[in-house]
Protein backbone atom coordinates (compact mmCIF):
# COMPACT_ATOMS: atom_id res chain seq x y z
CA UNK A 1 0.00 0.00 0.00
CA UNK A 2 1.51 3.28 -1.05
CA UNK A 3 1.48 6.53 0.92
CA UNK A 4 -1.76 7.52 -0.76
CA UNK A 5 -3.46 4.64 0.98
CA UNK A 6 -2.25 5.45 4.48
CA UNK A 7 -5.22 7.69 5.16
CA UNK A 8 -7.67 5.15 3.81
CA UNK A 9 -6.69 2.02 5.61
CA UNK A 10 -5.77 1.51 9.23
CA UNK A 11 -3.53 -1.38 10.10
CA UNK A 12 -3.61 -3.17 13.41
CA UNK A 13 -6.93 -1.86 14.69
CA UNK A 14 -8.72 -3.51 17.54
CA UNK A 15 -11.89 -1.95 16.16
CA UNK A 16 -12.45 -0.54 12.71
CA UNK A 17 -14.99 2.08 11.73
CA UNK A 18 -16.66 0.98 8.53
CA UNK A 19 -18.55 3.70 6.69
CA UNK A 20 -19.91 4.22 3.22
CA UNK A 21 -18.98 7.34 1.33
CA UNK A 22 -20.12 8.79 -1.97
CA UNK A 23 -16.80 10.47 -2.66
CA UNK A 24 -14.73 8.72 -5.33
CA UNK A 25 -11.74 6.93 -3.84
CA UNK A 26 -8.72 5.79 -5.78
CA UNK A 27 -8.39 2.17 -4.83
CA UNK A 28 -5.38 1.13 -6.90
CA UNK A 29 -1.64 1.65 -6.75
CA UNK A 30 1.62 0.20 -8.02
CA UNK A 31 1.33 -3.54 -7.29
CA UNK A 32 5.12 -3.78 -6.84
CA UNK A 33 5.50 -0.81 -4.50
CA UNK A 34 6.86 -2.87 -1.56
CA UNK A 35 9.85 -3.92 -3.69
CA UNK A 36 11.31 -0.45 -3.17
CA UNK A 37 12.54 -1.78 0.17
CA UNK A 38 15.87 -3.65 -0.17
CA UNK A 39 15.00 -6.23 2.48
CA UNK A 40 11.83 -7.12 0.58
CA UNK A 41 13.77 -7.68 -2.64
CA UNK A 42 16.38 -9.80 -0.88
CA UNK A 43 13.89 -11.89 1.07
CA UNK A 44 11.46 -12.54 -1.79
CA UNK A 45 14.32 -13.41 -4.14
CA UNK A 46 15.59 -16.02 -1.68
CA UNK A 47 12.20 -17.44 -0.77
CA UNK A 48 11.27 -17.71 -4.47
CA UNK A 49 14.25 -20.00 -5.11
CA UNK A 50 13.55 -21.98 -1.96
CA UNK A 51 9.90 -22.45 -2.86
CA UNK A 52 10.75 -23.69 -6.33
CA UNK A 53 12.63 -26.49 -4.58
CA UNK A 54 9.75 -27.04 -2.15
CA UNK A 55 7.18 -27.36 -4.94
CA UNK A 56 9.49 -29.70 -6.84
CA UNK A 57 9.69 -31.87 -3.71
CA UNK A 58 5.94 -31.82 -3.07
CA UNK A 59 5.22 -32.78 -6.67
CA UNK A 60 7.76 -35.60 -6.70
CA UNK A 61 6.47 -36.83 -3.34
CA UNK A 62 3.06 -37.34 -4.96
CA UNK A 63 4.70 -39.21 -7.85
CA UNK A 64 6.68 -41.35 -5.39
CA UNK A 65 3.52 -42.29 -3.50
CA UNK A 66 1.96 -43.32 -6.80
CA UNK A 67 5.05 -45.39 -7.68
CA UNK A 68 4.73 -47.21 -4.37
CA UNK A 69 1.18 -48.21 -5.30
CA UNK A 70 -0.67 -45.45 -3.47
CA UNK A 71 -4.10 -44.28 -4.59
CA UNK A 72 -6.38 -41.45 -3.53
CA UNK A 73 -6.44 -42.52 0.13
CA UNK A 74 -2.65 -42.79 0.37
CA UNK A 75 -2.25 -39.37 -1.27
CA UNK A 76 -4.69 -38.00 1.28
CA UNK A 77 -2.78 -39.60 4.16
CA UNK A 78 0.63 -38.24 3.15
CA UNK A 79 -0.95 -34.81 2.69
CA UNK A 80 -2.63 -35.08 6.09
CA UNK A 81 0.66 -36.07 7.75
CA UNK A 82 2.31 -32.93 6.39
CA UNK A 83 -0.42 -30.57 7.57
CA UNK A 84 -1.82 -32.24 10.71
CA UNK A 85 0.83 -30.65 13.00
CA UNK A 86 -0.25 -27.23 11.77
CA UNK A 87 -3.84 -28.03 12.66
CA UNK A 88 -2.98 -28.98 16.24
CA UNK A 89 0.04 -26.72 16.93
CA UNK A 90 -0.57 -23.73 14.66
CA UNK A 91 -2.21 -21.41 17.19
CA UNK A 92 0.34 -22.28 19.87
CA UNK A 93 3.13 -21.58 17.38
CA UNK A 94 1.51 -18.24 16.54
CA UNK A 95 1.43 -17.28 20.21
CA UNK A 96 5.16 -18.04 20.47
CA UNK A 97 5.89 -16.08 17.29
CA UNK A 98 4.29 -12.99 18.84
CA UNK A 99 7.10 -12.95 21.47
CA UNK A 100 10.33 -13.99 19.66
CA UNK A 101 12.97 -12.60 17.31
CA UNK A 102 11.23 -13.61 14.08
CA UNK A 103 14.26 -13.23 11.82
CA UNK A 104 16.39 -15.59 13.93
CA UNK A 105 13.58 -18.10 14.47
CA UNK A 106 12.83 -18.19 10.73
CA UNK A 107 16.46 -19.07 9.97
CA UNK A 108 16.37 -21.89 12.54
CA UNK A 109 13.19 -23.43 11.15
CA UNK A 110 14.29 -23.12 7.52
CA UNK A 111 17.62 -24.78 8.32
CA UNK A 112 15.87 -27.73 9.97
CA UNK A 113 13.52 -28.11 6.99
CA UNK A 114 16.54 -28.18 4.68
CA UNK A 115 18.09 -31.02 6.68
CA UNK A 116 14.88 -33.05 6.40
CA UNK A 117 14.79 -32.51 2.63
CA UNK A 118 18.33 -33.90 2.34
CA UNK A 119 17.39 -36.88 4.55
CA UNK A 120 14.42 -37.62 2.30
CA UNK A 121 16.68 -37.47 -0.75
CA UNK A 122 19.16 -39.88 0.86
CA UNK A 123 16.41 -42.34 1.80
CA UNK A 124 15.08 -42.29 -1.76
CA UNK A 125 18.55 -42.57 -3.31
CA UNK A 126 19.26 -45.67 -1.22
CA UNK A 127 15.92 -47.22 -2.26
CA UNK A 128 14.76 -47.37 1.34
CA UNK A 129 11.51 -45.48 0.75
CA UNK A 130 8.25 -46.98 2.02
CA UNK A 131 4.85 -45.42 2.51
CA UNK A 132 5.11 -45.43 6.35
CA UNK A 133 8.54 -43.77 6.12
CA UNK A 134 7.18 -41.10 3.79
CA UNK A 135 4.34 -40.53 6.25
CA UNK A 136 6.84 -40.07 9.10
CA UNK A 137 9.11 -37.64 7.25
CA UNK A 138 6.07 -35.67 6.08
CA UNK A 139 4.88 -35.46 9.69
CA UNK A 140 8.28 -34.13 10.82
CA UNK A 141 8.24 -31.52 8.06
CA UNK A 142 4.74 -30.54 9.10
CA UNK A 143 5.86 -30.03 12.71
CA UNK A 144 8.61 -27.63 11.63
CA UNK A 145 6.30 -25.86 9.19
CA UNK A 146 3.77 -25.26 11.97
CA UNK A 147 6.33 -23.13 13.85
CA UNK A 148 7.94 -21.62 10.74
CA UNK A 149 4.77 -20.40 9.06
CA UNK A 150 3.46 -17.73 11.49
CA UNK A 151 7.00 -16.57 12.32
CA UNK A 152 8.09 -16.11 8.71
CA UNK A 153 4.81 -14.56 7.55
CA UNK A 154 4.82 -12.05 10.41
CA UNK A 155 8.44 -11.16 9.62
CA UNK A 156 7.32 -10.31 6.08
CA UNK A 157 4.93 -7.67 7.43
CA UNK A 158 7.75 -6.18 9.53
CA UNK A 159 9.85 -5.44 6.45
CA UNK A 160 7.55 -2.59 5.35
CA UNK A 161 5.68 0.30 7.02
CA UNK A 162 2.21 -0.54 8.35
CA UNK A 163 0.42 1.13 5.43
CA UNK A 164 2.06 -1.39 3.07
CA UNK A 165 0.50 -4.39 4.82
CA UNK A 166 -2.03 -5.38 2.15
CA UNK A 167 0.49 -4.95 -0.64
CA UNK A 168 3.31 -6.98 0.92
CA UNK A 169 0.95 -9.81 1.89
CA UNK A 170 -0.32 -10.02 -1.69
CA UNK A 171 3.21 -9.89 -3.07
CA UNK A 172 4.22 -12.65 -0.68
CA UNK A 173 1.50 -14.86 -2.14
CA UNK A 174 2.55 -13.82 -5.66
CA UNK A 175 6.09 -15.00 -5.01
CA UNK A 176 4.94 -18.21 -3.36
CA UNK A 177 2.56 -19.10 -6.16
CA UNK A 178 4.99 -17.88 -8.81
CA UNK A 179 7.47 -20.49 -7.67
CA UNK A 180 4.79 -23.06 -8.43
CA UNK A 181 5.07 -22.02 -12.06
CA UNK A 182 8.51 -23.66 -12.21
CA UNK A 183 8.73 -26.03 -9.23
CA UNK A 184 6.20 -28.73 -10.20
CA UNK A 185 7.39 -28.86 -13.81
CA UNK A 186 11.01 -29.03 -12.61
CA UNK A 187 10.08 -31.83 -10.23
CA UNK A 188 8.37 -33.77 -13.02
CA UNK A 189 11.44 -33.37 -15.26
CA UNK A 190 13.83 -34.48 -12.51
CA UNK A 191 11.65 -37.49 -11.69
CA UNK A 192 11.81 -38.71 -15.28
CA UNK A 193 15.52 -37.99 -15.81
CA UNK A 194 17.66 -37.95 -12.66
CA UNK A 195 15.15 -39.72 -10.45
CA UNK A 196 12.82 -38.62 -7.66
CA UNK A 197 15.74 -38.25 -5.22
CA UNK A 198 17.11 -35.42 -7.42
CA UNK A 199 14.19 -33.16 -6.48
CA UNK A 200 14.68 -33.84 -2.77
CA UNK A 201 18.40 -33.03 -2.92
CA UNK A 202 17.65 -29.90 -4.95
CA UNK A 203 15.19 -28.71 -2.30
CA UNK A 204 17.81 -29.16 0.43
CA UNK A 205 20.28 -27.00 -1.54
CA UNK A 206 17.69 -24.24 -2.03
CA UNK A 207 17.20 -24.05 1.75
CA UNK A 208 20.94 -23.47 2.13
CA UNK A 209 20.74 -20.65 -0.41
CA UNK A 210 17.80 -19.10 1.44
CA UNK A 211 19.72 -19.12 4.73
CA UNK A 212 22.56 -17.25 3.04
CA UNK A 213 20.10 -14.66 1.73
CA UNK A 214 18.46 -14.26 5.13
CA UNK A 215 21.88 -13.57 6.68
CA UNK A 216 22.41 -10.56 4.37
CA UNK A 217 19.23 -8.74 5.42
CA UNK A 218 19.47 -5.45 7.33
CA UNK A 219 17.28 -6.08 10.37
CA UNK A 220 17.79 -2.50 11.59
CA UNK A 221 15.40 -1.41 8.82
CA UNK A 222 12.61 -3.65 10.12
CA UNK A 223 9.39 -2.04 11.40
CA UNK A 224 9.21 -4.30 14.41
CA UNK A 225 5.79 -5.06 15.78
CA UNK A 226 5.24 -4.67 19.52
CA UNK A 227 5.75 -7.99 21.27
CA UNK A 228 2.70 -9.31 23.03
CA UNK A 229 2.62 -9.28 26.79
CA UNK A 230 3.09 -12.60 28.50
CA UNK A 231 -0.26 -14.19 29.18
CA UNK A 232 -1.44 -17.43 30.68
CA UNK A 233 -4.02 -17.72 27.89
CA UNK A 234 -2.39 -16.28 24.72
CA UNK A 235 -4.42 -18.41 22.32
CA UNK A 236 -7.71 -17.58 23.98
CA UNK A 237 -6.83 -13.87 24.01
CA UNK A 238 -6.23 -13.88 20.25
CA UNK A 239 -9.34 -15.88 19.47
CA UNK A 240 -11.44 -13.61 21.69
CA UNK A 241 -10.47 -10.53 19.70
CA UNK A 242 -11.25 -12.26 16.42
CA UNK A 243 -14.56 -13.65 17.70
CA UNK A 244 -15.69 -10.22 18.90
CA UNK A 245 -15.91 -8.98 15.29
CA UNK A 246 -18.87 -10.48 13.36
CA UNK A 247 -17.23 -9.73 10.00
CA UNK A 248 -14.23 -11.79 11.05
CA UNK A 249 -16.44 -14.64 12.26
CA UNK A 250 -18.22 -14.79 8.92
CA UNK A 251 -15.06 -14.35 6.85
CA UNK A 252 -12.99 -16.96 8.68
CA UNK A 253 -15.91 -19.40 8.92
CA UNK A 254 -16.50 -19.28 5.17
CA UNK A 255 -12.78 -19.53 4.48
CA UNK A 256 -12.53 -22.60 6.72
CA UNK A 257 -15.19 -24.47 4.75
CA UNK A 258 -13.78 -23.52 1.36
CA UNK A 259 -10.18 -24.29 2.34
CA UNK A 260 -11.18 -27.67 3.77
CA UNK A 261 -13.15 -28.94 0.80
CA UNK A 262 -12.11 -26.89 -2.26
CA UNK A 263 -8.31 -26.56 -1.87
CA UNK A 264 -7.44 -30.24 -2.31
CA UNK A 265 -5.94 -30.21 -5.79
CA UNK A 266 -2.86 -32.14 -4.57
CA UNK A 267 -5.22 -35.09 -4.12
CA UNK A 268 -7.84 -34.50 -6.85
CA UNK A 269 -5.61 -33.38 -9.73
CA UNK A 270 -3.51 -36.58 -9.94
CA UNK A 271 -6.74 -38.56 -10.24
CA UNK A 272 -8.01 -36.20 -12.94
CA UNK A 273 -4.79 -36.54 -14.92
CA UNK A 274 -4.95 -40.34 -15.11
CA UNK A 275 -8.71 -40.99 -15.09
CA UNK A 276 -10.13 -38.08 -17.09
CA UNK A 277 -7.23 -36.93 -19.27
CA UNK A 278 -5.58 -40.30 -19.82
CA UNK A 279 -2.12 -38.81 -19.30
CA UNK A 280 0.86 -40.02 -17.28
CA UNK A 281 1.34 -38.94 -13.66
CA UNK A 282 3.97 -36.35 -14.65
CA UNK A 283 1.23 -34.17 -16.15
CA UNK A 284 0.14 -33.38 -12.59
CA UNK A 285 3.25 -31.22 -12.22
CA UNK A 286 2.64 -29.49 -15.52
CA UNK A 287 -0.95 -28.79 -14.52
CA UNK A 288 0.17 -27.11 -11.29
CA UNK A 289 2.66 -24.99 -13.20
CA UNK A 290 0.00 -23.70 -15.60
CA UNK A 291 -2.32 -23.09 -12.66
CA UNK A 292 0.34 -20.78 -11.23
CA UNK A 293 -0.08 -18.40 -14.16
CA UNK A 294 -3.59 -17.64 -12.94
CA UNK A 295 -2.41 -17.55 -9.32
CA UNK A 296 0.19 -14.89 -10.11
CA UNK A 297 -2.36 -12.80 -11.99
CA UNK A 298 -4.82 -13.03 -9.09
CA UNK A 299 -2.19 -12.07 -6.51
CA UNK A 300 -0.96 -9.08 -8.51
CA UNK A 301 -4.51 -7.84 -9.00
CA UNK A 302 -5.10 -7.90 -5.24
CA UNK A 303 -1.71 -6.20 -4.71
CA UNK A 304 -2.97 -3.18 -6.70
CA UNK A 305 -5.83 -2.57 -4.25
CA UNK A 306 -5.68 -0.07 -1.43
CA UNK A 307 -8.93 -1.27 0.13
CA UNK A 308 -10.09 -4.88 -0.04
CA UNK A 309 -13.86 -5.15 0.34
CA UNK A 310 -16.06 -8.08 1.21
CA UNK A 311 -17.69 -7.84 -2.23
CA UNK A 312 -14.33 -8.35 -3.92
CA UNK A 313 -13.68 -11.36 -1.69
CA UNK A 314 -17.01 -12.93 -2.67
CA UNK A 315 -16.40 -12.32 -6.39
CA UNK A 316 -13.09 -14.16 -6.06
CA UNK A 317 -14.84 -17.05 -4.33
CA UNK A 318 -17.42 -17.20 -7.14
CA UNK A 319 -14.62 -17.41 -9.71
CA UNK A 320 -13.01 -20.22 -7.71
CA UNK A 321 -16.23 -22.23 -7.38
CA UNK A 322 -17.36 -21.90 -10.99
CA UNK A 323 -13.90 -22.73 -12.35
CA UNK A 324 -13.61 -25.81 -10.12
CA UNK A 325 -17.01 -27.07 -11.23
CA UNK A 326 -16.10 -26.58 -14.90
CA UNK A 327 -12.74 -28.30 -14.37
CA UNK A 328 -14.51 -31.30 -12.85
CA UNK A 329 -15.99 -32.30 -16.20
CA UNK A 330 -12.91 -31.71 -18.35
CA UNK A 331 -11.78 -34.57 -20.61
CA UNK A 332 -9.28 -32.84 -22.92
CA UNK A 333 -5.77 -31.91 -21.78
CA UNK A 334 -5.83 -28.51 -23.50
CA UNK A 335 -9.12 -27.66 -21.78
CA UNK A 336 -7.69 -28.68 -18.40
CA UNK A 337 -4.69 -26.39 -18.90
CA UNK A 338 -7.06 -23.57 -19.89
CA UNK A 339 -9.41 -23.96 -16.94
CA UNK A 340 -6.78 -24.20 -14.21
CA UNK A 341 -5.72 -20.60 -14.90
CA UNK A 342 -8.99 -18.95 -13.72
CA UNK A 343 -9.11 -21.61 -11.01
CA UNK A 344 -5.68 -20.49 -9.77
CA UNK A 345 -6.67 -16.82 -10.01
CA UNK A 346 -9.86 -17.37 -8.03
CA UNK A 347 -8.17 -19.48 -5.38
CA UNK A 348 -5.28 -17.08 -4.77
CA UNK A 349 -7.27 -13.86 -4.91
CA UNK A 350 -9.89 -15.29 -2.53
CA UNK A 351 -7.21 -16.46 -0.12
CA UNK A 352 -5.41 -13.08 -0.27
CA UNK A 353 -8.51 -10.96 0.12
CA UNK A 354 -9.76 -13.01 3.08
CA UNK A 355 -6.36 -12.78 4.76
CA UNK A 356 -6.07 -9.03 4.21
CA UNK A 357 -9.57 -8.33 5.53
CA UNK A 358 -8.71 -10.26 8.69
CA UNK A 359 -5.35 -8.45 9.10
CA UNK A 360 -6.94 -5.04 8.59
CA UNK A 361 -9.33 -5.60 11.47
CA UNK A 362 -7.01 -6.95 14.19
CA UNK A 363 -4.33 -5.40 16.41
CA UNK A 364 -0.61 -5.87 15.65
CA UNK A 365 0.15 -7.48 19.02
CA UNK A 366 -1.69 -10.62 17.93
CA UNK A 367 -0.67 -10.61 14.25
CA UNK A 368 1.29 -13.87 14.45
CA UNK A 369 -1.65 -15.55 16.12
CA UNK A 370 -4.03 -14.26 13.46
CA UNK A 371 -1.69 -15.36 10.68
CA UNK A 372 -1.40 -18.72 12.43
CA UNK A 373 -5.19 -18.95 12.60
CA UNK A 374 -5.43 -18.34 8.85
CA UNK A 375 -2.73 -20.94 8.27
CA UNK A 376 -4.53 -23.43 10.50
CA UNK A 377 -7.69 -22.87 8.51
CA UNK A 378 -5.93 -22.94 5.13
CA UNK A 379 -3.29 -25.63 5.58
CA UNK A 380 -4.41 -27.29 8.80
CA UNK A 381 -7.77 -28.17 7.29
CA UNK A 382 -5.98 -30.33 4.71
CA UNK A 383 -5.75 -33.35 7.08
CA UNK A 384 -9.55 -33.30 7.05
CA UNK A 385 -10.26 -32.36 3.44
CA UNK A 386 -7.40 -34.34 1.89
CA UNK A 387 -8.47 -37.84 3.01
CA UNK A 388 -12.15 -36.99 2.37
CA UNK A 389 -11.29 -35.94 -1.18
CA UNK A 390 -9.21 -39.09 -1.65
CA UNK A 391 -12.02 -41.34 -0.43
CA UNK A 392 -14.54 -39.57 -2.70
CA UNK A 393 -12.14 -39.86 -5.63
CA UNK A 394 -11.57 -43.58 -5.06
CA UNK A 395 -15.29 -44.27 -4.63
CA UNK A 396 -16.96 -41.92 -7.12
CA UNK A 397 -14.14 -40.95 -9.48
CA UNK A 398 -12.15 -37.83 -10.30
CA UNK A 399 -15.23 -35.83 -11.32
CA UNK A 400 -16.67 -35.81 -7.81
CA UNK A 401 -13.24 -35.33 -6.19
CA UNK A 402 -13.28 -31.85 -7.76
CA UNK A 403 -17.01 -31.19 -8.14
CA UNK A 404 -17.99 -31.47 -4.49
CA UNK A 405 -15.49 -28.74 -3.58
CA UNK A 406 -16.96 -26.36 -6.14
CA UNK A 407 -20.46 -27.02 -4.80
CA UNK A 408 -19.26 -26.26 -1.25
CA UNK A 409 -17.92 -22.90 -2.47
CA UNK A 410 -21.26 -21.96 -3.99
CA UNK A 411 -23.03 -23.04 -0.81
CA UNK A 412 -20.77 -20.81 1.29
CA UNK A 413 -21.54 -17.86 -1.02
CA UNK A 414 -25.28 -18.39 -0.61
CA UNK A 415 -24.91 -18.09 3.17
CA UNK A 416 -22.11 -15.51 3.40
CA UNK A 417 -23.55 -12.84 1.10
CA UNK A 418 -26.73 -12.13 3.10
CA UNK A 419 -24.88 -12.57 6.41
CA UNK A 420 -22.32 -9.87 5.55
CA UNK A 421 -25.08 -7.57 4.28
CA UNK A 422 -26.87 -7.88 7.60
CA UNK A 423 -23.69 -7.19 9.60
CA UNK A 424 -22.18 -4.35 7.53
CA UNK A 425 -25.15 -2.98 5.61
CA UNK A 426 -23.04 -3.32 2.46
CA UNK A 427 -20.51 -5.83 1.17
CA UNK A 428 -18.60 -3.08 -0.61
CA UNK A 429 -17.90 -0.40 2.02
CA UNK A 430 -15.06 2.06 1.66
CA UNK A 431 -13.25 1.32 4.88
CA UNK A 432 -11.87 4.52 6.38
CA UNK A 433 -9.83 4.43 9.57
CA UNK A 434 -6.97 6.40 11.03
CA UNK A 435 -3.93 4.13 11.40
CA UNK A 436 -2.88 3.58 14.96
CA UNK A 437 0.81 4.26 15.65
CA UNK A 438 2.77 1.00 15.65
Amino acid sequence: MGPAGAGLLGVGLSSVDVTTTREPVKNTGNPLRSFKERNVRIFFGGIAISNIGTWAQLTVLVLLVRELGGGGLELGIVTACRFAPLLFLGLYAGAIADRVDRHRRTMQMQGALGILALVLGLVDWLDMETLPLLYGISMAQGFLTAFDNPTRRTMVTEMVPPEQLANVLSLSTTVMTGSRLFGPALGAVLATTVGTHGAFFLNGVTYIFFLFVMNTMDTSRFHLLPKSVKSATPIRDGLSEVWADPVLRITIGGFALIATFAFNHTVAFPLTVTERLGESDEYYGYLLSVMSIGSIAGSLFVARLVVVSQRFMLICAALLGSSLIAFSFVTATWAAFLLVMPLGAGMTSYMNSSNIIVQQRTSPEIRSRVLALISVVFLGSTPIGGPITGIIGDAAGAVWANLYGGLVVLGVLVVTLPALKIVTGSVNPVETAQARAT
